[in-house]
């Protein structure tokens, strides 16, 4: 027999674990300078980051309303009612389902002077590969795409999808944001592509990077090549 938690119950207690063991980490900023480049290109941002290295943003960037897209799966209405609880907008959508609907509410917030934040291989994956979405918000809008990711030490990697990062508690946590960028309003789909592949390098580097110098070898640093 299978016990099932009432979603608001199984919400309530994710986000006071999320601050919990959030509480307990030492953590290191790297880039904030880029933040502010970005804030100087457009009032609001998009930040683009990884499905697995959700946790840590979830602490990290709690408190500042920025809006969340979150699937209608059951699993991602569970994250949004618990990133809400830690203030966090969220909205339901997906930009690679149905994701017309779902880039016009996060224009729409964008324009009320609100950041988004972007799982931008997700909802399903796959891991590591860059969806168009964050994009396609960012020459909707103007607003400048914020390349963000974190690692820990010490810390386990799950082995769904994602590769699921949950860093132990009193961990060595490093946030860091990457080169921003803003696409032209006129750009064409040729220019698009380039800007999701750039976003997407950027990322992967960036989170290697950051693996790297926590002492991670090649075989533990992602996301990687699957071999």
């Amino acid at each position: 027999m299978k016990l099932r938690v009432h979603p608001g119950i199984a919400s309530r207690l994710g986000a006071l674990f999320i601050r919990a063991v959030g509480a307990t980490w030492r953590v290191e900023w790297r880039g904030v300078e880029r933040l502010e480049r970005a804030r100087s290109l457009s009032k609001q941002v998009v930040f683009g980051f990884f499905h697995g290295r959700l946790l840590v943003l979830s602490y990290t960037h709690r408190g500042r309303s920025v809006q969340v897209l979150a699937s209608h799966h059951a699993d991602g209405d569970l994250m949004g009612k618990t990133i809400e609880r830690l203030g966090f907008g969220h909205l339901k959508g997906s930009t690679s389902r149905g994701g017309a609907a779902a880039l016009r509410d996060l224009a729409g917030v964008l324009r009320e002077g609100l950041d988004v934040g972007l799982t931008i291989d997700g909802p399903r994956g796959p891991r590591g590969v860059v969806q168009q979405g964050a994009v396609e918000l960012g020459r909707m809008t103007g607003s400048a795409v914020v390349p963000v990711s974190n690692a820990a030490r010490p810390r386990r990697l799950f082995r769904s999808w994602d590769r699921f990062q949950l860093p132990y508690p009193f961990a060595r946590v490093v946030v860091a944001y990457g080169e921003p960028f803003v696409v032209p309003e006129g750009a064409g789909p040729g220019e698009r592509e380039e800007l999701r592949l750039r976003l997407e390098r950027g990322l992967r580097e960036l989170t290697a990077e950051l693996d790297r110098s926590l002492g991670y070898d090649g075989s533990d640093v992602w996301p990687h090549e699957d071999r």
